[in-house]
């Protein structure tokens, strides 16, 4: 059992919690279409109060069972995404994995480092057997990235999310525990 989710290191990248002083950056961020096109469970942002119940959603006491950390490039101490766990099954031993990053940092490797660290960390730390993905099935990228990392594509779900009024597939996949090691090697 786990009672924080402590600060995270790649080579290049540092992955904290959430705080108050995230708001403008998550604001910022949750508001770009290119980052929310593919996020089922959140429609585009369009006040500070809406990213401040994103910041609250993940800072407040009760929050164990889910986090988000804010990646961080460190050559220039800038924000340029968000990954975490939610729908944290403790006694089932699962749990739910997300990720987004700023439209300037594709393609560059970022997503796949932090995600080797915030794998590591549900398997060693958090005990989990089993992480989680939904994914859009266009988001070609996070297919991808998702491949990469050896997760395995469980299924397709139809009309599994409503997002403004709209009916949405949806993609599962899923990494065991007994995978991570050639995970470790793929995502090299």
């Amino acid at each position: 059992m786990i009672d924080h989710f402590p600060s995270l290191q790649t080579e290049r990248l540092r992955l904290r919690g959430l705080t108050p002083d995230d708001l403008e950056f998550v604001f910022q961020h949750f508001a770009d279409p290119d980052i929310g096109r593919y996020l089922y469970d959140e429609e585009l942002i369009t006040t500070r109060q809406e990213a401040r119940a994103i910041v609250d959603f993940y800072i407040e006491p009760g929050a164990r069972l889910r986090n988000r950390w804010l990646i961080i490039d460190k050559s220039d101490n800038v924000p340029i995404g968000t990954c975490g766990y939610h729908n944290w099954q403790e006694k089932h031993f699962r749990a739910e994995i997300g990720y987004d990053l700023g439209k300037a940092f594709w393609r560059q490797g970022f997503m796949t480092e932090a995600l080797v660290v915030v794998l590591e960390f549900g398997f060693e730390q958090m005990e989990l057997n089993r992480i989680e993905a939904l994914v859009h099935p266009g988001n070609h990228a996070s297919v991808r990235l998702l491949q990469r990392l050896n997760f395995r594509e469980e299924g397709h779900m139809r009309d599994y999310y409503v997002q403004g009024g709209r009916f949405y597939d949806s993609l599962i996949f899923s990494l065991l525990r007994k995978e991570l090691l050639s995970t470790r090697d793929r995502a090299r």
